[in-house]
């Protein structure tokens, strides 16, 4: 039995080295000495019969310590006389100069029996010197030189200024099209001037002549009567005294205009009786009478002309009416 063991183990120590053997792998450098930061290429190269898969180490950023990729070339393969050559070319550089060794790198290796290996290459030498000094020249080592200011050039503002503009541009046009929605929405003229708004009594008085000349409550349609009257208040009051009547009762009204100077008690007392006649008729369906009709109106005429504000002479007006009285005083003396 142990020596079954014996030779399977010797002719599995064997198997390996043969695929070993028909599979080379190389690592090198086109230079063995390099000027720092200077570039150079590095490559990896293998060569084995058509059947075997082999893989080139994979490497990121770094062949090795010092030796930084700048690029990485792309795996270039040929077939000849049943023989596979794959290779890849990295430029890489180094920054600090001494002598380094790039460590053996692993070469994975798959062949036709399905048995795995790896293979590495041998360690690549090389050296990094510095720029050299020329001793014999006293000048050849310079003092450093002042920091020079680049010229302003008008070019340079032309990238930011073009994205500005555009900016701006797409900033107007999101604006442009708020506007004309917001002014569709309330059904207002976009680019009409608007007009200065009238007075909340001017606004009544007009609203008023045309209920009277209407006659709504003379043809029977009292309640037609009653809610264009209590409108006319409602929205008297708001424009007037900023009073929220439109959709208010006639309790959230009177408790609103309790502390307004220019009610007194009795419009206050006549203006709940109204908006509760009011509601009577509209909602109870109770009749006024024709007297009861015709004080209604007088009291909301007399309440517009009782409450609008006071009516000011301009500075400029006063100061013609003193010059003027002062005129006539020195003429009387």
């Amino acid at each position: 039995m142990y020596k079954y063991l014996t030779i399977l183990a010797i002719a599995f120590g064997l198997a390996v080295p043969g695929a070993q053997a028909q599979v080379n792998v190389k690592a090198s450098m086109d230079t063995s000495m390099m000027l720092i930061g200077d570039q150079t290429n590095f490559r990896v190269e293998a060569s084995f019969p058509d059947g075997y898969k082999v893989m080139l180490p994979v490497m990121a950023d770094t062949v090795a310590k010092g030796l930084e990729i700048v690029e990485a070339g792309v795996i270039d393969s040929a077939l000849t006389d049943g023989i596979v050559r794959i290779s890849q070319k990295y430029v890489v550089t180094n920054f600090d100069s001494g002598w380094y060794a790039v460590r053996q790198l692993p070469f994975a290796i798959l062949d036709p029996s399905g048995n795995t290996d790896t293979i590495y290459s041998e360690q690549v030498y090389y050296g990094v010197m510095t720029m050299p000094l020329d001793t014999a020249n006293p000048n050849s080592i310079c003092a450093p030189k002042p920091m020079v200011e680049a010229p302003f050039k008008i070019s340079e503002l032309v990238p930011y200024v073009k994205w500005t503009m555009l900016v701006l541009l797409v900033a107007a046009i999101v604006g442009l099209v708020i506007y004309v929605l917001v002014k569709r929405k309330r059904n207002e003229p976009i680019f009409a001037k608007p007009k200065p708004q009238e007075p909340a009594h001017v606004i009544a008085l007009r609203q008023l002549d045309q209920l009277k000349e209407q006659k709504l409550w003379q043809r029977g349609l009292v309640k037609e009567f009653y809610t264009s009257l209590t409108d006319i208040v409602r929205i008297y009051l708001n424009g007037r005294f900023g009073v929220q009547a439109m959709e208010s009762t006639t309790a959230e009204i009177m408790q609103m205009t309790k502390n307004v100077e220019e009610i007194d008690k009795d419009l206050r007392k006549n203006l709940q009786e109204l908006l509760e006649r009011a509601d009577f008729v509209k909602f109870a369906k109770a009749q006024a009478e024709a007297n009861e009709n015709e004080a209604s109106f007088a009291f909301v005429e007399h309440f517009v002309l009782t409450t609008k504000p006071i009516e000011q002479l301009r500075d400029d007006d006063e100061a013609t009416e003193g010059e003027a009285g002062g005129e006539q005083n020195v003429k009387t003396e």
